[in-house]
């Protein structure tokens, strides 16, 4: 029983966290390709930039938004509610299905509305594609590159085509979870900071005022090194193998499950049973990040919450049952308070609600919970969750 508890623990907490369909969509005609070797110089011809608004002192607030879904709607709603930042996940494999082939008409739009409100833009890339993979690797699940330099080429693309609309990237996503990391048995800290080194190279010869931020490790539970590495721990293995020399921030998807944003293994003030004890299933696992990062004399740098959230559903699909345990008044309150903890903490940086639109674009039987997650309910009118976020203080 408490191996079959575990695996439903791996199965849930990947699930939570997992971003894998967030730059889907298809309201706008297919886009040509680009040959890369020919693309557009920096801007891509989307026009002269819109002064972005303030960043604050320390936190960013950001929405995760879904660029392929009613994206001006989205970015509206964004702006109503006086965040700074959106993020947009890149799938490389649908942005170069072919080598050498590259789509970028609907990013290039996404982008430029993204700008025309001011807002500052990160992107999240992710997801190789085949012909990119290792020739034994599980194509059945997103993985990396067999060579970095093929990523490198395709975010270096980005960078040299968005410097100056285009603020920071994301390498990667949840890379110490197996099917975002090419299968079982396949984890290892070392090759994604060599993925993270050759990105960042890209990046910085492109757009040197680019910011590089590492992947959002996902809290798990789990250790076994085979379905999941604790991410607190493959956060040292990544300092371990360089990672110091090759980032700008440090990402991380810290989540509360049914747990409150102030609890913590040794204060749980609800009467749950379920994600308890282990410190990853509670938002404050990101002090320990800090520990790590300070213990490796990189404390200067600030954390990014490239995604977090609480759920709330009086049906959640199998494996999110704990969203039954959160009101959406609780869901409100939880994200107000997340925020709070953060500015406090004084080392935060850019926050990215999980999540936006995805929510009224889910496929169905929405397998990866994006309503309950969502701010927007499917008519896009705003949950309790969206209008508490909108209405809190912000940083000047």
């Amino acid at each position: 029983m408490k191996k079959a508890r575990w695996l439903w623990t791996i199965l849930w907490a990947g699930l939570l966290l997992a971003l894998a369909a967030c730059g889907g969509g298809s309201e706008e005609e297919e886009a040509l390709p680009i040959a890369a070797e020919t693309a557009a110089p920096a801007g891509g011809g989307l026009g002269t930039p819109a002064p972005k608004v303030p960043t604050g002192s320390t936190v960013g607030y950001g929405m995760c938004v879904d660029w392929g879904s009613y994206v001006e709607r989205a970015l509206a709603l964004t702006k109503d509610a006086n965040f700074n930042w959106v993020k947009y996940q890149v799938r490389w494999a649908d942005q170069e299905p072919q080598q050498g082939n590259v789509y970028l008409d609907k990013l290039d739009s996404a982008i430029s509305q993204a700008n025309s409100y001011g807002f500052h833009v990160l992107l999240s890339v992710v997801t190789a594609p085949d012909w990119s993979r290792a020739a034994d690797t599980d194509l059945s699940v997103p993985g990396p590159p067999e060579d970095p330099a093929d990523y490198a080429n395709f975010v270096g693309l980005l960078a040299e085509r968005y410097k100056g609309y285009v603020d920071a990237y994301e390498v990667w996503n949840e890379q110490n979870l197996w099917y975002e990391w090419g299968g079982q048995g396949r984890l290892n800290a070392g090759d994604y900071v060599e993925l993270l080194k050759a990105a960042y190279t890209a990046i910085k010869a492109a757009d040197p005022a680019a910011l590089v931020i590492s992947g959002g490790l996902t809290p798990t539970g789990v250790d076994d090194g085979v379905v999941a590495v604790d991410d607190v721990r493959y956060l040292q293995q990544m300092y371990d193998a360089g990672l110091m020399n090759y980032c700008d921030g440090v990402g991380a998807h810290p989540g509360g499950y049914n747990n409150p944003p102030d609890d913590d293994p040794e204060h749980n003030t609800t009467s749950t049973t379920t994600f308890k004890g282990h410190p990853s299933f509670y938002y404050k696992r990101f002090e320990q990040y800090h520990e790590v990062m300070a213990n490796n004399g990189d404390d200067g740098k600030q954390l990014w919450f490239s995604e977090f959230g609480w759920a709330s559903s009086d049906n959640p699909p199998a494996g999110y049952e704990f969203a039954l345990d959160n009101t959406e008044e609780m869901q409100a309150q939880y994200l107000v308070r997340a925020f709070e903890l953060a500015k406090e903490a004084g080392y935060v940086g850019p926050m990215f609600l999980w999540d936006l639109n995805f929510g009224p674009a889910a496929e169905p039987g929405d397998s990866k919970a994006k309503k309950p997650f969502s701010l927007l309910r499917d008519d896009w009118s705003p949950r309790p969750a969206f209008d508490a976020v909108a209405e809190m203080p912000k940083d000047p």
